[in-house]
């Protein structure tokens, strides 16, 4: 798994303000009543940065009275920022939301995210839209502005049906896991290589339990171009360690998954022990325990 300092931190919401209004063009397929969890995102083609501009992931539930709860990770050059919205869903069920949050990823750090969002619901299990966001950090009396540029995702309520093994090539699949934020239940998305034989990239939000009582937040990201069997299975699995100076910090992470034509589905795990070298003493431990995920095209 791919771990980017300022990516897995303890999020702490400080300010949201959101509008929203009706978009204008209207979806082929749009659903009377969209209801249940979506997940998805987007992400560029390696050898791009993975925690660069143009990846994304997006959660939102539908609830009643035309209700949408949305939670996102924007990633931008200089730092990634979150969006949260509760909008309404018009009537050719499309949706739109902008406004500006602001996050403490740690004490001696702030990140205001600038947004626009905008999107429709083009089946009862699929949503399709665009965002964008300007991003500035501010950390030790420095500041750093950064943009997304404009980022088109994808998102499904997805089922359990896998259909033939073996992925659609250059597809993208999106989805959801067992973990949930404030509301929908965390994102996950996968891009398929044009061959259909590696997942080139995936991303998925995700939280841990730490042994001090926090929960720590974030995205994570599988290896790059993790080759996919002939039975449509996938595995992951990466040990290693991050020198904090007066402090060693053991990662073990592992990553899963079963893909056919028709949807996906696997389970990631999350681990690290961070331990004072002068003593050996295990300064800090945080898990997710085995997480289950479903994902479609």
């Amino acid at each position: 798994m791919a771990r980017v300092p300022g990516v897995r931190t303890i999020g702490l919401l400080c300010a949201v303000t959101t509008t929203f209004v009706g978009v204008s063009s209207a979806p082929a397929q749009a659903p009377e009543r969209p209801s249940g969890n979506f997940g998805g995102g987007a992400l560029v083609p390696p050898p791009k940065d993975i925690f660069g501009a143009g990846n994304a992931v997006i959660g939102l539930r539908a609830l009643a009275e035309r209700r949408l709860e949305i939670e996102a990770t924007v990633r931008a050059r200089c730092t990634g920022g979150d969006i949260t919205a509760d909008v309404k869903i018009a009537a050719d069920g499309t949706f739109s939301a902008d406004g500006t949050a602001t996050q403490q990823p740690t004490r001696d750090e702030k990140v205001t995210t600038t947004y626009e969002l905008s999107g429709a619901f083009t089946s009862p299990t699929a949503i399709e839209g665009t965002l964008s966001a300007t991003l500035q950090r501010s950390a030790e009396g420095r500041k750093e502005r950064c943009k997304t540029g404009k980022v088109t995702f994808g998102a499904r309520r997805p089922g359990s049906e896998l259909g033939k093994r073996g992925a659609q090539a250059g597809a993208r699949y999106y989805g959801t896991t067992a973990q949930r934020g404030v509301g929908p239940r965390r994102p996950i998305v996968l891009r398929v290589s044009a061959d259909a034989r590696r997942i080139s990239r995936a991303l998925f939000g995700e939280q841990v339990k730490c042994s001090d009582g926090t929960r720590s937040i974030g995205i994570e990201a599988p290896s790059t171009n993790i080759a996919i069997g002939d039975d449509g299975r996938v595995k992951d699995r990466e040990k290693y360690t991050i020198d904090n100076g007066a402090t060693r910090t053991y990662v073990e992470d592992s990553f899963s998954a079963v893909i056919g034509r028709s949807g996906a589905k696997g389970t990631f795990s999350l681990s690290d022990r961070t331990v004072d070298k002068a003593t050996g003493n295990v300064v800090q431990s945080c898990r997710s325990g085995e997480v289950k995920w479903t994902a479609a095209p």
